[in-house]
């Protein structure tokens, strides 16, 4: 294995920088003498199930391989174009804020378990150790789903996994 060690903080509804909890304590932690890990991946994935993302696949694709992303019980479309703009603005916001402090986002399109267990797949290939996958927990039974398949993903990496309560629900 190589010396570098990759933290990957997976981003989902935690699209700002300034309160964001895990980028303040991977900023303390950069702070200590040694730390756990020499780079850190920042990744926001738009999830299919949640978006429709055939948009973003190539022209040459002649169906998504994703299902369409529609609610199960009334078959509605579960983001409409004004919450698109605003997800995808907020995107590029969280994007812009973390090149300025020296970092940078990934993004990704798909089922959010796949595309970490290719991450996972492509850093093992790579000869690149994976410190940790840390995201924030969120409540909702598709949101738990996803939770266990990143944590299922990470374990059969055997990469640490670790689910950060969310403040944003603390009331002082």
């Amino acid at each position: 294995m190589s010396s570098s060690r990759v933290l990957i903080y997976l981003l989902r509804r935690d699209l700002r920088v300034a309160d964001n909890p895990i980028l303040h304590e991977t900023a303390r932690i950069t702070q200590q003498s040694q730390y756990p890990f020499t780079h850190f991946l920042p990744v926001y994935i738009f999830a299919a199930q949640q978006i429709e993302v055939s948009g973003f696949l190539s022209p040459d694709s002649e169906r998504s391989p994703f299902p369409e992303a529609r609610s199960p019980a009334g078959g509605f479309w579960r983001c409409g174009p004004h919450r698109a703009k605003f997800l995808a603005e907020s995107v590029w916001d969280v994007k812009k804020g973390l090149e300025k402090v020296g970092s940078g986002l990934a993004i990704r399109v798909g089922m959010v378990g796949q595309v970490l267990k290719e991450l996972l797949d492509a850093f093992k290939q790579a000869n690149t150790e994976v410190a940790g996958v840390w995201m924030t927990e969120e409540e909702g039974v598709e949101e738990k789903r996803e939770e266990r398949d990143i944590k299922r993903a990470a374990e059969e990496a055997k990469t640490e996994f670790k689910l950060w309560v969310d403040e944003k629900y603390y009331v002082d």
